[in-house]
């Protein structure tokens, strides 16, 4: 490796040497070589290109100093060797004309400017011992970049103006040029190849495509190189392989994007991003008082039907509606209504005005809810509705029956009014408008019924017309008013978090706005992160680019996507990532080979840009630490790893810090959906607990059991009574005390004895039994139901497992 401190006119006849000699290295050992601001450092491919190499410096050296001297060459140096024309040095080097680059053409074909360029196969073994006062000495590898990054001040200026000249030609011929013809200039400029130093250099260094400026290596990465390199010494495949795997080093940054490279949509979007960035250039360049403008009228607008929507409503004859979410009713589960249904509000007459969400059918039942013997999952809760008198059981979700019944619309919302009827006896099941609701063959406490319709003006929910107007005016933002990139990535931020809130998945009806505030300022916190470590290094590269039309397109689809997630994901049949859930839901498991199929190749394409860049081993390290972070937390006792969809999007935004344009919609992707779970639930906990996870599903407690059975009811129905067994050991460890039984979905004895009369019920009806054991009036996992039909003495076993 040779290094020569030059300075000024030797350093740029230096320079064309050295670009000429390049090429003569066979292929795969080409040389790499760097010159700063004083020197010149190379590595050639061989001893032999060495040789040439101290030839060139020698020679150009000599030409300098006898040039500047006006004298004769001294005795002990190299004689100057008269320029060489470019196909006479390309025949001499045994290569083709067409295999040099455009920075070695040019220098070539100027070299009959310079003062001596060495005919290199002629003076080998020509090495000069010495350099005098020029130094030559051992270096690293350097990095191969082009001629004209390296060029001085002077030169550098020249190609500058002979760039605005070539770039003026072309603004001028542009209404006659072909769009095609630019585009595929446009794309054949973004093509790199990659060239390899030296087998024992240990790196592999792609050409540094336009745009891309290099990045740090710290003294991390120089450890890691240099193991890299023993690694190699050691095992050349291995090593190989985690050479390529760690890609140029120092790593690129990249800050333009290349055109789309599909065929003939290329070329007519690029035409078209051009004929746009020039009709609205006044746009960009009065876009500091345009943009708060725009901000305020999309805000005034935004305000307006939000408060249409939500925040005013039409007073009817029967009373103002009272707002109701999708899962209200008039029955608490199991044993909310207390002994007797005491609880509960059961008087026959009472009236009572509503007024629905819109997407009420979008909640289900997530845990399994007992009707008698039978049981309600991944629906509606609906029981009735089909009789002659349409009457619904007092626990059925008054928005999805009146969905049912006909009252209004799923994508509307709507008013109506309902009447309690006490006792109803006999309920039957169907299905009408997109609702199915179950049938309950005996009696039970509390019923309702539809009034007529009321008048739904007023009562129309309008999250539809909100979400079409915000998206429209995003549009209109991104492209008309085309804000700079930190700008539109806040205003992305607010609307989403807003929208979310106040329309698209608010957590009440009305929406609350104290939980919104209160939400809002972690998003901002979490939202600056995310620009700082992945937004920022790719919606800038949009703007300096030009693609403003694909800037709209790309983040906006994605944004939107993640924003409705409640909506965009719900026809997917996963509600919960538990394997119960999985293996439960219909269809369930497929989704999840499908997801999974679908994440791995995303993930795969983001390595592959990854490695490309350089970053590979980088993010393989912090990945890896926050990977055993999560792995040790998930070994805590008495918790359970829970990964939020909003802790997925912290977790794989840095992973999306890349100019390329599947970046750009995962980017929004993951903002959406990271404001979708914050607003909506708040940031909770990674850890939780095993209650807090169930929510009002069972909680594997002890279950009692039945002393009455299928062979012995006609006994204890002659006794008047059932009996099940005293508490068992088990359930005196887990501090239950005394029992809870359901008769018919009712909460109807509650203490220590262990028998039950059955004076008080119909004989003609079929009965439901479920048991539990209790402690201090919580009950725990009931039995399922047992069945019994009184009017002939038969009794049917209850399942096994809990309800």
């Amino acid at each position: 490796m040779i290094a020569t401190n030059l300075s000024g006119r030797r350093s740029r006849l230096f320079r064309s040497a050295v670009e000429l000699v390049s090429p003569i290295c066979p292929e795969g050992e080409r040389t790499s070589w760097q010159v700063t601001r004083m020197s010149v450092r190379t590595r050639p491919c061989s001893s032999f290109a060495a040789s040439m190499m101290g030839v060139a410096a020698a020679s150009t050296l000599k030409a300098e100093k006898s040039s500047r001297m006006g004298s004769a060459p001294r005795p002990n140096r190299v004689p100057a060797i008269p320029p060489v024309p470019l196909p006479r040095l390309t025949r001499l080097a045994g290569i083709r004309r067409d295999r040099l680059d455009s920075s070695q053409r040019r220098l070539a074909m100027a070299s009959d400017r310079l003062p001596a360029v060495p005919i290199l196969m002629r003076h080998a073994a020509e090495l000069p011992p010495s350099a005098n006062n020029d130094e030559i000495e051992v270096v690293a590898p350097a990095y191969d970049v082009t001629l004209e990054a390296l060029a001085p001040e002077d030169e550098k200026k020249d190609a500058n103006v002979e760039a605005d000249l070539e770039a003026g030609r072309r603004k001028r011929s542009a209404s006659s040029v072909s769009a095609v013809g630019e585009w595929v200039g446009l794309m054949g400029g973004r093509i790199r190849g990659w060239t390899r130093s030296a087998p024992d250099s240990g790196q592999s260094t792609p050409t540094l495509p336009k745009g891309a400026r290099l990045g740090t290596v710290g003294p991390w990465d120089e450890r890691f190189n240099t193991m890299l390199l023993r690694v190699r010494a050691k095992r050349p495949r291995v090593g190989a392989a985690l050479v390529w795997l760690r890609g140029p080093s120092p790593p690129w940054i990249e800050t333009e994007l290349a055109p789309l490279g599909l065929p003939f949509v290329g070329a007519w979007l690029h035409r078209t991003e051009r004929w746009c960035t020039d009709k609205l250039a006044p746009m960009r360049k009065w876009r500091t008082f345009t943009t708060p403008a725009f901000l305020l009228v999309w805000l005034l607008g935004f305000i307006f039907l939000v408060r249409a929507s939500f925040f005013t409503t039409e007073h009817f004859s029967e009373g103002t509606p009272n707002w109701i979410g999708a899962t209200d009713s008039w029955w608490y589960e199991d044993t909310g209504c207390g002994v007797n249904a005491t609880g509960c509000t059961t008087t026959p007459g009472y009236t009572y005005v509503f007024r629905c969400p819109s997407q009420a059918l979008n909640v289900e039942l997530l845990n399994p809810y007992a009707i008698g013997a039978e049981s309600i999952l991944y629906d509606p809760l609906v029981v009735g509705g089909f009789d002659s008198e349409k009457t619904y059981r007092g626990d059925s979700w008054i928005c999805a029956s009146a969905i049912q019944h006909g009252l209004f619309s799923e994508n509307r919302g709507g008013c109506g009014q309902l009447e309690l009827v006490g006792d109803f006896t006999g309920f039957v099941g169907g299905e009408a408008n997109g609702v199915k609701s179950q049938s309950f063959d005996t009696e039970f406490p509390s019923a309702y019924r539809f009034l007529p319709p009321t008048s739904q003006t007023g009562c129309r929910d309008m999250r539809n017309d909100i979400l079409g107007y915000n998206v429209a005016m995003s549009v209109v933002f991104s492209f008309l008013i085309r804000p700079g990139p930190q700008a539109w990535f806040w205003v992305l931020v607010c609307l989403g978090a807003w929208h979310n809130a106040l329309a698209s998945d608010p957590v009440s009806m009305p929406p609350a706005l104290a939980t919104a505030f209160e939400r809002f300022a972690p998003v901002l916190f979490v939202s600056y992160a995310f620009w700082h470590f992945a937004w920022r290094w790719v919606a800038p590269a949009f703007e300096k680019s030009g693609f403003i039309i694909e800037r709209t397109v790309w983040y906006l689809a994605g944004f939107w996507f993640g924003i409705l997630m409640n909506i965009s994901l719900n026809w997917i049949p996963i509600d919960r990532l538990t394997p119960h859930d999985i293996s439960q839901e219909p269809g369930g498991l497929v989704a999840v080979i499908l997801l999974v199929i679908f994440l791995l190749c995303v993930v795969v394409n983001q390595l592959r840009v990854i490695r490309r860049t350089g970053w590979f081993f980088y993010y393989l390290k912090w990945y890896l630490v926050g990977g055993a972070v999560i792995g040790v937390l998930a070994a805590l006792p008495g918790l359970e790893l829970r990964l939020h969809h909003w802790i997925a999007a912290v977790c794989l935004m840095p992973g999306t810090a890349f100019v390329t344009r599947p970046s750009a919609i995962f980017q929004g992707f993951l903002l959406g959906m990271f404001i979708d779970g914050a607003m909506r639930w708040g940031l909770d906990s990674i850890l939780q607990t095993a209650a807090s996870l169930v929510g009002d599903g069972t909680i594997g407690s002890a279950r009692p059991t039945f002393i009455t059975n299928s062979t012995n009811f006609a006994a204890y129905l002659a006794d008047g009574m059932i009996a099940w067994s005293p508490l068992s050991d088990e359930a005196v460890s887990e501090g239950y005390d005394s029992f809870a039984l359901l008769i018919d979905d009712v909460w109807r004895y509650s203490g220590t004895a262990t028998n039950y009369t059955l004076d008080g019920l119909n004989s003609t009806l079929t009965h439901y039994f479920r048991l539990a054991y209790q402690a201090s009036g919580t009950a725990g996992d009931f039995t399922k139901a047992a069945t019994a039909f009184m009017s002939n003495a038969t009794w049917i076993n209850p399942a096994p497992g809990a309800s």
